[in-house]
């Protein structure tokens, strides 16, 4: 039956069979070691509705974007076919992975077009890089080059049952100081992964539940830092109340965070580098939240501010088949009467 990718990834499916004594392990990566657990006092917990989903992961238009966009919910509007659905018995990773790529990554339909974001399996971190260590999903924004291709999002896929979601949730006591050996290993792995693929967006997945992770980070160093701000948001595959969101549209924004932060970040290349488009409007220079790609402006000396003390806010702009965010009042009129451009073409 013809659909769209939006009800596509609206939809729940079937709960599959898990073992019934099963005994789950997160095998342990020397490499990790040296990472730093998440520190319960700089995490922000994000219950899994939609809507939290939207707000911590989604568009924002305070301050930054004029009006929505036809790219706040893009390729949710591309035609799909409904999945073909069989029960499964889900035992091992390998399970899980199988399940992930039949069930859960048809969300990446949404980047068939433009933008055209790659999905990798097992390939280390895009770019100039000399680690030997791989994530076991990526979704790449490609360049002209390999040396161009960056990360939007990673993720890790585990035996069922690995992820606790009370050690990941707060409860009235606040968060778990002291939570297992499985999900110390995950914490510290997840950060590793993140800091080596200089990518902030991040999830877990053990075909029972989803574990996202969104670090706020300035830098990828930063990305290192206990201090680091970590968003947190759990999932499970059942749906247990009415306004809860999808395991596949929390993945769909997920990488569109990572889209809209490369399409700032890194939409103009260099020779072989990426790089941000370098912007002023009324000679205050644009900078970029690294994590997000939200700008933000340097309105005097190492001080800087979310909205323009001149009201000057992001719209989105077609040209062709390319598309492009520029700089516009509250009326649609552009800086000194021309476009000023924000970035590079984010529909390549």
């Amino acid at each position: 039956m013809n659909s769209t990718v939006g009800s596509l990834i609206d939809a729940f499916y079937n709960t599959p069979s898990w073992p019934a004594d099963s005994r789950p392990c997160v095998s342990r990566k020397a490499w990790a070691d040296g990472y730093r657990l998440l520190n319960p006092r700089h995490v922000t917990f994000h219950e899994g509705s939609k809507g939290s989903i939207d707000n911590f992961l989604g568009p924002g238009l305070d301050y930054v974007q004029r009006l929505p966009s036809e790219v706040d919910d893009i390729g949710l509007q591309y035609p799909a076919h409904s999945l073909n659905l069989t029960h499964q018995a889900i035992l091992s990773e390998g399970d899980v992975t199988r399940d992930f790529d039949q069930n859960f990554e048809p969300f990446r339909l949404a980047f068939s077009g433009g933008p055209f974001l790659w999905p990798r399996s097992l390939c280390g971190p895009t770019g100039p890089t000399n680690t030997s260590v791989t994530v076991d999903y990526q979704l790449t924004w490609p360049g002209q080059n390999p040396l161009l291709e960056r990360a939007a999002m990673i993720g890790e896929l585990k035996q069922p049952f690995v992820i606790i979601p009370s050690e990941w949730t707060p409860s009235q006591r606040g968060w778990v100081d002291n939570p297992g050996d499985m999900t110390k290993r995950l914490q510290r792995e997840m950060r590793g992964y993140a800091h080596r693929y200089k990518c902030p967006q991040v999830f877990v997945f053990d075909s029972v539940h989803l574990v996202i992770l969104q670090f706020r980070a300035a830098s990828k160093d930063q990305i290192q830092d206990q201090d680091c701000h970590v968003d947190i948001c759990i999932i499970p595959r059942e749906k247990l109340f009415q306004e809860q969101c999808t395991i596949q549209y929390a993945l769909y924004r997920l990488a569109w965070r990572g889209w809209m932060r490369l399409s700032a970040t890194s939409a103009t290349q260099e020779g072989s580098k990426r790089k941000t488009v370098t912007v002023a409007v009324d000679g205050i220079p644009r900078a970029y939240e690294w994590w997000s790609g939200k700008p933000f402006w340097e309105v005097a000396p190492g001080r800087y501010q979310f909205g323009h003390p001149n009201g000057w806010k992001r719209q989105f702009f077609r040209l062709g088949t390319g598309g492009y965010w520029i700089w516009a009042d509250d009326n649609g009129n552009y800086p000194d009467g021309g476009l000023v451009y924000d970035t590079g073409n984010c529909l390549e």
